[in-house]
């Protein structure tokens, strides 16, 4: 190709060609000698006034310098060396200034090589030691890090081998972070990560109380929102049905009309109304229960009594109908009443047309063997299966 130019123009081709090899030849060496940590870890620069100016590194005989060669090593992941280095001036100098930083080194050189309950001790000892430190934050940070690790399923080492579970040490750590830096965003972060760990794992009982803390502790956090609405379902969670404590199920429901109030657009994808429409049948059902009992035990009063406050209480529900039609029996003179109550939310039949109803309601009957020590007293009657939760009420 050279040959069909003019000799002029071949050696201004030749002169161009040659200036482009050599410039990448340079080029290349720079980025070599550049990729080098040698280079790069000598390299500090500070801004200025006049722009960045570099900062020359420690003598590494003073134990700035030292330290200094501890980052180099984590940096080229020679986390071992790190070690043994940060053991050495650890053992050196037991009361320099930059004591606390030297265990921030050490842990994490033991993080880099994945000894994480190792690297525990050493950011502990910082954190109780030095609290007033400026790596004290720091710590706190390294461990809320290794507590989504361990959360996460990483287990702990044994033999060699990580087969031990350290979801314990995950919700242990959680709390101390919380307990350190009180007020603080990391101590935020930690919360909801703690109820969400509960959550998680089915605990419904134990993430309903930390998502209540979490509310009380930051109101105006950005995460109040998904707290609130797992809070709900947390509570609800934790009922196993009609014939169990409803705490549950009345704190949910409680939670849920908040929810409602302070976002609706949310409740209402979530089908915020029907799941009200859901806990107070659920309720009512559950009073209907009581009364049918009382009823079986020929304490009528208190079957009266109880069908009464289930019509008031509830009186858009299916049992509530029922209760009217053993109402009717029990305290004609209170049935027009209690008819009153209910009509501004359905429509009423005429009294006397309940006397002979399609579908009566009976009675179960219930065995007189008195209760074991802590059984519910209420009779057994057919309920959904729901999910086993921590806590759950025991019949």
């Amino acid at each position: 190709m050279l040959s069909k130019l003019m000799p002029a123009q071949q050696e201004q081709t030749r002169m161009w060609i040659g200036s482009r090899l050599t410039r990448t030849i340079v080029v290349g060496l720079i980025a070599g000698v550049c990729s080098s940590s040698t280079w790069a870890e000598q390299q500090t620069f500070e801004l200025g006034d006049e722009g960045f100016k570099q900062v020359q590194a420690p003598d590494p005989n003073t134990p700035e310098g030292q330290l200094h060669l501890i980052r180099a090593a984590i940096a080229d992941d020679n986390g071992d060396d790190a070690i043994d280095m940060a053991t050495d001036w650890i053992d050196n100098h037991p009361n320099h200034p930059l004591l606390p930083e030297a265990y921030l080194l050490r842990g994490d050189a033991r993080t880099s090589i994945n000894h994480y309950f190792k690297a525990l001790f050493d950011y502990e000892l910082l954190i109780r030691s030095y609290p007033e430190s400026s790596q004290f934050n720091q710590a706190l940070e390294r461990e809320l890090k290794i507590a989504d690790a361990y959360a996460s399923g990483v287990k702990r080492r044994l033999w060699g081998m990580r087969i031990m579970p350290a979801t314990g040490e995950a919700e242990e750590l959680y709390i101390r972070i919380q307990e350190r830096a009180p007020g603080k965003r990391i101590a935020e972060e930690a919360g909801i990560k703690l109820a969400d760990y509960y959550y998680e794992r089915s605990k419904m009982r134990s993430a309903a109380d930390a998502y209540d803390l979490f509310l009380q502790n930051y109101p105006q956090s950005q995460w109040r929102e998904h707290a609130m609405q797992r809070q709900v379902l947390a509570n609800l969670a934790t009922f196993k049905g009609p014939r169990f404590d409803a705490t549950g199920l009345i704190e949910g429901q409680r939670r849920l009309e908040e929810y409602k109030r302070q976002y609706p657009a949310a409740a209402e994808r979530i089908g915020a109304d029907a799941l009200l429409t859901r806990i107070d049948e659920t309720l009512a059902t559950r009073d209907l229960l009581v009364a049918q009992w009382y009823e079986h035990t020929k304490d009528r009063v208190s079957a009266a009594f109880t069908y009464r406050r289930l019509i008031k209480d509830h009186p858009a529900s299916a049992a509530a109908r029922t209760a009217l039609q053993r109402l009717q029996e029990l305290e004609p003179a209170a049935f027009a009443e209690a008819a009153a109550a209910q009509s501004t939310t359905a429509p009423l039949p005429e009294p006397g047309s309940l006397d002979k109803p399609e579908q009566p309601a009976t009675v179960k009957p219930v065995d007189e063997t008195p209760p074991a020590a802590g059984a519910s007293e209420l009779p057994t009657a057919p309920t959904s299966p729901t999910p086993a939760t921590e806590g759950a009420e025991q019949p």
